[in-house]
């Protein structure tokens, strides 16, 4: 439990200040273009690319990463590192058709029925989308290789290394007399290059594949192992993408109902979500990047009465932190956004549209990272299929309260919305784990006992053999 709070204090750490980076990036954004046009399309042209990155590449650590210790703890380092590259390597492919069909799809948000968007808006989309393709590769390319990082336990570079994106976004705006929207562009696409050269060097150093690696190039007493591996892989994989694609469908939808209510209001959600994707960001990548290589350890050694009460403590440990911090942060809502945002053309009524999404979407702060533990448990147990049905579950209910909850509140519902979606998302993880949990306890009882059987008979069996 120490040595995991550490780490998980480590990594939170360096979360945090990659993510005041993105603050003051966001503050530097506020003051030179507001609440209008011009940002509405860049955060639409990103909508795609964030989508499929987070389903193609943030999904591999939860199928690799289970596969990868089991199979450097059986077969050693050699065979694990083996595994890790034909799994990037099939990654790839898929990262390269996905940038093109990203590009794509953004076209075609500007013109969904019902939308709002001005002119202006229309005519700039379509050439983000195409600027923004290098973007999405190289991102997913970090992804995945941030993922393998944190698996062998090197936390500090998978986790710092985000911090050029932000960087790159403000250097561009502070160092640019007339900044456009071609600034971000070109600071977020530099700053993404930036943090793959980093993460290239970390893996480098740690002789860890970066490439990938080719079935013929693995040795011939090593191949049919690391092909039922790779199996188990994608088993996992494949459910993991499509919870990963559901789940963040609830985006794009918020997104794009956004875009049916008054200009700004896609600006307004995204100012909005700002300090509760802080303390979200900073808790779930500290418990996700974490806590997923130590419970698949405990899974590969069937150490259940230590995994149960890990379980328990971090449960109650997130409540007791979470619970009262969200508490304060909603009752100060508007002095935050005003501080943060309420300069240059971010106005005074803009500060309180901005303040009402805040506190909405700040309620959902302790469901949230409670649900992250639920997740790593379920995909430490080699589950992943859980999670596609509580995705499902997520999108209908996100879709339903958004009509709802949006008519009557305006933008700010979207946002409560999402924080009761995941109220019942943490419910379902809760009870799915704690099942699955249950049956792979009962299933190792079992392995053991009929372990055992032949021993005994055997034991009995020499006497019989002596006396003969």
């Amino acid at each position: 439990m120490r040595a995991l709070l550490r780490a998980a204090l480590a990594v939170g750490g360096l979360t945090a200040v990659v993510k005041v980076a993105a603050l003051l990036k966001d503050s530097l954004v506020a003051a030179h273009f507001g609440n209008g046009a011009a940002l509405d399309a860049f955060l639409l042209a990103l909508v795609v690319p964030t989508f499929l990155i987070s389903v193609a590449a943030g999904t591999l650590p939860a199928a690799l990463t289970p596969a990868y210790i089991a199979q450097r703890e059986q077969r050693g380092s050699a065979s694990a590192r083996l595994l890790a590259g034909a799994a990037l390597r099939q990654s790839y492919r898929w990262l390269v058709a996905l940038s093109c069909v990203a590009a794509l799809a953004s076209l075609l948000l500007g013109w969904l029925p019902g939308s709002r968007l001005d002119a202006d808006t229309r005519a700039v989309l379509p050439l983000l989308a195409f600027a923004l393709a290098p973007f999405t590769l190289l991102q997913g390319v970090c992804s995945a290789w941030s993922g393998l990082l944190a698996a062998e336990g090197a936390y500090t570079a998978s986790v710092f290394a985000p911090i050029t994106q932000p960087l790159g976004i403000a250097i561009g705006i502070a160092f640019v007399p007339a900044p456009t929207v071609w600034t971000m562009v070109g600071g977020l696409v530099a700053g993404t290059i930036a943090q793959a050269a980093w993460l290239a060097w970390a893996l480098r150093r740690r002789s860890l594949p970066m490439l990938g690696a080719a079935m013929v190039d693995v040795p011939e007493h090593e191949r049919a192992t690391l092909t039922a591996a790779l199996a188990r892989v994608r088993v996992q994989y494949l459910p993991a993408v499509a919870s990963a694609m559901l789940m963040s469908a609830t985006t794009l939808v918020d997104q794009t109902m956004a875009a049916w209510l008054p200009v700004g209001s896609v600006s307004a959600l995204g100012y909005g979500t700002k300090v509760s994707s802080v303390l979200m960001t900073v808790g779930a990548m500290a418990l996700s990047t974490t806590l997923l290589p130590h419970l698949s350890a405990l899974v590969a050694r069937a150490e259940w009465t230590a995994l149960r009460e890990l379980e328990r403590r971090l449960r109650w440990l997130l409540l007791g932190t979470t619970v009262p911090v969200t508490v304060a942060l909603v009752l100060f809502s508007a002095p935050i956004v005003q501080l943060l945002f309420e300069r240059g053309a971010f106005s005074a009524a803009e500060t309180a549209t901005v303040a009402r999404v805040q506190a909405a979407y700040l309620l959902q702060v302790p469901v949230h990272l409670l649900g992250i533990l639920y997740v790593r448990l379920i995909s430490a147990l080699q589950a992943n299929r859980l999670l596609t049905i509580g995705s499902a579950i997520n999108l209908v209910v996100n879709v339903a309260l958004n009509i709802v909850f949006m008519r009557r509140y305006g933008v700010a519902g979207i946002a409560l919305s999402t924080a009761a979606v995941y109220t019942v998302s943490c419910a379902y993880l809760a009870i799915a784990a704690h099942r699955r949990l249950r049956a792979a306890e009962a299933a190792s009882r079992s392995a053991v006992l009929h372990e055992r059987v032949p021993s005994l008979a055997r034991t009995a069996e020499a006497p019989c053999t002596s006396a003969a």
